[in-house]
């Protein structure tokens, strides 16, 4: 029988897991309104949001994907960004009747696959071996083959649950560098994901968010200097009640971080961002060299994302007093509101 992560009467547990958690089975979960009012399940299956974003990063490219179910409905896209060249291949399309939508809810075993208007993903996650595999197609020509193992890196995954608004909760899984193994074909060109040393990340969230949700997030995911694998998770605006996700790794070893905030021109994203925490042990300043983005304040569930990527210079320093020099590492930056489901619905 699959392992579920909610128990007995849809109880959520809070905190950190260091075990994979199994299927979140949603359906199950007593949601109310903030007035503690019991919701039909039909509530249930229209506010809850779930989303994986996974993809990897190399001094040549930088891929995302992402595969989203939110307000009943789900979406897929993909790009991916030549440093050398500074174009952009991107494609993306919400899944209609027809098309291909199957999405695992279930962080560590499964596949969804998501597939229409020319654009096949399709993402399968091992429990054995804790090995993730995504597969990119794009007018039925391979794009990206992309394979990492938690397990075999010997790799802290991150996993948290924490309460979100008065009735609601967001767990999250996530990863960042780590190593990554496939092949990317671009232009005519196969590329060896392997002998580019990239590295790979991965974020599955899912649960019941605000209905108006906004985040600033960083990640890092690359190599320094001296050979370390080094990955950076930071945000605020949804996992900060009681315990945070914002952690460092090296060479797969996870490290707790505090709160940062995020000071970016809200009117040209583009410029230079710094993300630094209250007690300035982390101190770091990312610049854009592209960006993904989609926008519409015009229809009833409103959205305004903007996923940047470039480089990340900077420091962090761990409790200890050791200091983690970030040079000209490589990673994202987000900025996300998204109005999730109907208001008054």
């Amino acid at each position: 029988m699959q392992k579920q992560f909610l128990q007995n009467e849809g109880k959520v547990t809070f905190g950190k897991f260091e075990n994979p958690v199994g299927n979140i089975n949603y359906q199950d979960y007593p949601l109310r309104t903030p007035f503690r009012t019991m919701l039909p399940a039909s509530q249930r299956e229209r506010r809850f949001v779930h989303f994986h974003f996974l993809g990897f990063t190399s001094e040549r490219f930088i891929a995302g994907c992402s595969l989203t179910f939110a307000n009943q409905q789900k979406t897929v896209f993909f790009y991916v960004f030549d440093r050398k060249t500074g174009k952009t291949l991107k494609k993306g399309c919400r899944i209609g009747e027809g098309d291909t939508g199957q999405i695992n809810l279930d962080p560590d075993d499964g596949t969804s696959i998501l597939a229409g208007k020319g654009l096949h993903v399709s993402f399968e996650s091992r429990l054995e071996g804790r090995e993730k595999h995504l597969q990119v197609r794009i007018n039925e020509a391979p794009v990206l083959s992309l394979s990492f193992s938690e397990e075999a890196s010997v790799f802290d995954t991150l996993r948290l649950c924490t309460p979100t608004a008065a009735n609601g909760w967001t767990y999250c899984q996530k990863v960042a560098g780590i190593e990554a193994v496939g092949e990317l074909f671009l232009d005519g060109e196969k590329f060896d994901l392997n002998a580019m040393n990239a590295t790979a990340h991965h974020d599955f969230t899912a649960g019941f968010l605000r209905r108006d949700t906004f985040w600033n997030w960083a990640c890092i995911t690359g190599q320094n200097e001296a050979g370390q694998l080094i990955g950076l998770n930071l945000s605020n605006g949804v996992n900060e009640t009681g315990v945070s996700e914002n952690v460092l790794w090296v060479d797969g070893k996870m490290i707790p971080l505090g709160l940062v905030m995020f000071d970016y021109n809200q009117d040209d994203l583009s410029q230079d961002w710094r993300i630094h925490s209250d007690d300035g042990k982390t101190e770091l300043t990312f610049k854009s060299e592209g960006l993904y983005s989609a926008f519409n304040d015009k229809i009833e569930c409103g959205f305004d994302f903007h996923q940047l990527f470039g480089e990340f210079n900077g420091t962090v320093q761990l409790e200890n007093g050791t200091q983690i020099l970030i040079k000209k590492l490589p990673g994202f930056c987000e900025r996300q509101y998204a109005e999730w489901w109907p208001a008054g619905s």
